[in-house]
């Protein structure tokens, strides 16, 4: 890696190609960048460009990334494709000194053609690395800059199914019993060449049994060059996916063109059900409460760049804590969400739409709304063939009073959830909004099948009254009674250095207790289908984070650093997380 030639100001988030904002040096055809030379130095992939929070640093930088390889041999008819999970914030790819395109979304994965790769010989990708973060677009996180997340080529041939999803249809008489199940394939079969298609596709499923299922379609002949193809394997005797005994299915995608295999996909599968009745949220035809903490991925020594030693540490922590379910307030690892399936742990899964109808309101500028619906989409697709998946949420903290805002917030969130019901029509879709009292009605979140619900009672100015939440509650439910509700967050800053204070300290480890014991009171007697505290382990954020606690003392400023973890960022365990364990374990996940 090595620092780019200076740059312009920071982009818009979301600004199309052909607008200046922030050119990037073209390569040559030696690969090299055109401008003055800059020293390279060794770097892994994934990584963040510092693992330490240096306040000066957040606003983010410019760097460049450079791999010499050999290209893979590629059979006749074949090409390769290179895959992104995710880079933060932009990229702009280039081979053998040709630019394959530009990504701006940091937190999806995204995928270019390997046009121009050379089999058999040298090969020079250079990837510029933009971090600079709109300085209007809120984020509730420290703005890690880097390739993330791993990158790899994938061969494909004249015929390819692009975002490829398998997700389950299951119906249950009783709790659990007397289930039929479906697995449901969804995706984009694209043409590369100008032959018409005459595609198969073969699916295999493996039980955790052994039995095997196999279903074989004829998908119609294409001409056009990308089309829809969704179909659906009958699962006889279905093995379901549940918490306690997370069963998956071992599964086999075979794409053919005229019999000649053009993609072979596998992967585990998980079935099961997720729905809601009369407002309460079922698993499997069986109702259920949910206990639990969100993460951030951030890790020290990776930031978000987690490697496996960081993933396995997170699922052992939430498994230590008894959690069921875990949050986040953007698209999760794909290598963690997998680790989440084979754990048992549910994910409410959420696109980083967050507050940006708010201050800026960059909602409001049709791009930004496009480009957020785009976040979404992509959201969705990457999140919905993991069965701990349990539903799609497409934003965080929006104007609590859509309706009052009908052509930002409640446009924004209507079309949102669409996407998202197109996409996955197996899950329930939710939003997640901010705890208010007093508010009226708001017909837009009858749209939805859930709302998370992030209360501060007790903890910020603006509800400082705890005493309030329960009618909040109660009120809530009156008011959308066929919604299923969630406290998705609700936490209190513990600092260090207010370790040993009383309990009427804000800020302080016993305060931090007294009141996650106070809110978890009030969330088993409230009508709502569980609790999901705020956060297992600190995390960094924006300089000069309060977090309601006041600032911090001068030898901590600015501060960085997230607080209402149950664990420090080192991982040690505050009092509250002993009182966690014990309140989530003893609650049962089928009330």
């Amino acid at each position: 890696a090595a620092p780019a030639p200076p740059q312009p100001a920071p982009p818009l988030e979301g600004q199309p190609e052909g607008v200046p904002s922030a050119p990037v040096a073209e390569p040559t055809p030696g690969g090299q960048a055109s401008q003055q030379p800059t020293p390279w130095s060794p770097v892994t992939v994934p990584s963040v460009f510092d693992t330490r929070a240096v306040a000066s640093e957040y606003a983010g930088r410019v760097r460049r990334y450079r791999l010499r390889f050999t290209g893979p041999s590629t059979p006749r008819g074949f090409r390769w494709l290179i895959e992104f999970q995710s880079v933060r914030r932009s990229a702009t790819v280039f081979l053998n000194g040709h630019r394959l395109g530009r990504n701006v979304d940091p937190y999806t994965p995204f995928t270019f053609e390997a046009r121009g790769l050379r089999t058999g010989r040298e090969n020079q990708l250079v990837v510029v690395v933009d971090s600079r973060k709109d300085p209007r677009l809120p984020e509730g996180w420290w703005n890690w800059g880097g390739i993330v997340r791993p990158v790899r080529l994938i061969p494909a041939g004249r015929a390819h199914l692009h975002d490829l999803g398998t997700m389950s249809q299951v119906s249950c008489r009783g709790p659990a019993t007397g289930c039929r199940a479906k697995l449901l394939v969804d995706g984009v079969l694209q043409r590369s060449e100008a032959t018409e298609l005459a595609p198969t596709l073969e699916v295999q499923l493996r039980s955790p049994s052994g039995r095997v299922t196999r279903r074989a379609f004829r998908l119609p002949k294409q001409r056009s060059e990308r089309r829809r193809v969704r179909v659906s394997v009958a699962v006889p005797a279905p093995e379901l996916w549940k918490p306690e005994d997370p069963k998956l299915y071992s599964a086999r995608l075979v794409l053919r063109d005229r019999e000649a295999v053009q993609q072979v996909e596998r992967r585990s599968v998980g079935l099961r059900s997720v729905t809601v009745k009369r407002g309460v949220l079922y698993l499997n035809n069986r109702r259920i409460k949910l206990a639990g903490t969100s993460i951030h991925e951030d890790m020290p020594g990776s930031g978000a760049a987690l490697s496996e030693a960081d993933m396995d540490r997170i699922v052992a922590d939430l498994q230590e804590v008894g959690a069921n379910v875990t949050r986040s307030h953007y698209l999760l690892n794909d290598r963690l969400l997998d680790r989440l399936d084979r754990a048992g742990i549910m994910v409410w899964s959420q696109a980083p739409i967050w507050q940006r109808d708010r201050k800026a309101n960059v909602l409001r500028e049709p791009l930004q709304r496009r480009r957020a619906w785009e976040t979404v989409r992509r959201t969705v697709i990457a999140a919905r063939s993991h069965p701990s998946v349990i539903t799609h949420s497409v934003a965080n903290e929006l104007w609590s009073r859509p309706d009052d805002r009908p052509n930002v917030t409640r446009r924004y969130l209507v079309r949102a959830q669409e996407i998202a019901r197109d996409l996955d029509p197996t899950l329930p879709i939710s939003v997640d909004i901010n705890g208010r009292p007093y508010h009226p009605e708001q017909f837009t979140y009858h749209k939805f099948d859930m709302l998370g619900i992030n209360q501060y009672f007790g903890w910020y100015s603006w509800v400082e009254n705890f005493d309030d939440l329960p009618l909040y509650l109660q009120e809530m439910r009156d008011l959308y009674p066929e919604l299923a509700l969630v406290m998705t967050e609700f936490g209190a800053e513990a600092r260090p250095e207010r370790a040993d204070a009383p309990v009427d300290v804000k800020g302080s480890y016993a305060f931090q207790a007294f009141h996650l014991q106070r809110t978890l009171d009030v969330a088993d007697a409230a009508p709502i289908s569980g609790a999901i505290y705020w956060t297992l382990r600190e995390f960094e954020i924006f300089p000069g984070w309060t977090g309601g606690a006041g600032q911090r003392s001068p030898q901590f400023q600015p501060n960085t650093r997230h607080q209402k973890g149950l664990l420090t960022y080192e991982g040690e365990k505050k009092p509250a997380w002993y009182l966690a364990r014990d309140r989530f374990k003893a609650s049962p996940l089928y009330p």
